[in-house]
């Protein structure tokens, strides 16, 4: 159990470690992008999150000492035999390619472990209250009209979803 709890924390920073390109791309897509409000609209958080990856490509591209941060990264939070992974920094073309790769890899698995990680907990909550809190019921905040014992099955699922989508990773 205690190995999965710090794969879990590895794949929660490689969410925070999503995010500053993300919000670059949240900047720079409004600019580009007539209509485009990753900060209110799914779509284009999608959209940005999509094209936050290539940036963080970039970066792993450009700074070969990215491969020595994420190596020590995953010898201690996931129990990696060090045989087993590049020591040093990513000096030819094709090491950092593949640096980047993983890299990213590694960042697309981490913000949808962090993303769900932060945003399905507070809505299985309410989806559980849905039966006994009255004001929670009306459609005009946004939840779907769920009747008797389907709301808090559904905030059961979403709980179950968040635990197994940890413990897989």
């Amino acid at each position: 159990m205690r190995l999965i709890a710090r794969r879990w924390v590895h794949l929660v920073l490689g969410g925070a470690l999503l995010m500053p390109f993300f919000l670059l791309v949240s900047v720079v897509l409004p600019l580009i992008a007539d209509g485009a409000d990753p900060l209110r609209q799914v779509g284009w958080q999608l959209v940005a999150f999509g094209g936050a990856l290539p940036v963080a490509a970039l970066a792993a591209l450009l700074f070969p000492l990215v491969r020595p941060l994420e190596v020590s990264a995953v010898r201690s939070l996931c129990g990696v035999p060090a045989e087993l992974l590049a020591e040093g920094p990513a000096v030819s073309w094709a090491a950092r390619r593949r640096t980047a790769l993983w890299f990213v890899a590694y960042l697309l698995a981490g913000g949808i472990v962090s993303g769900m990680t932060l945003a399905a907990p507070p809505a299985a909550v309410v989806l559980l209250l849905l039966p006994f809190a009255d004001p929670l019921r009306h459609t005009a905040l946004g939840w779907p009209a769920f009747h008797g014992l389907l709301g808090p099955l559904a905030g059961l699922a979403l709980l179950a979803l968040v635990a197994g989508t940890s413990w897989g990773a």
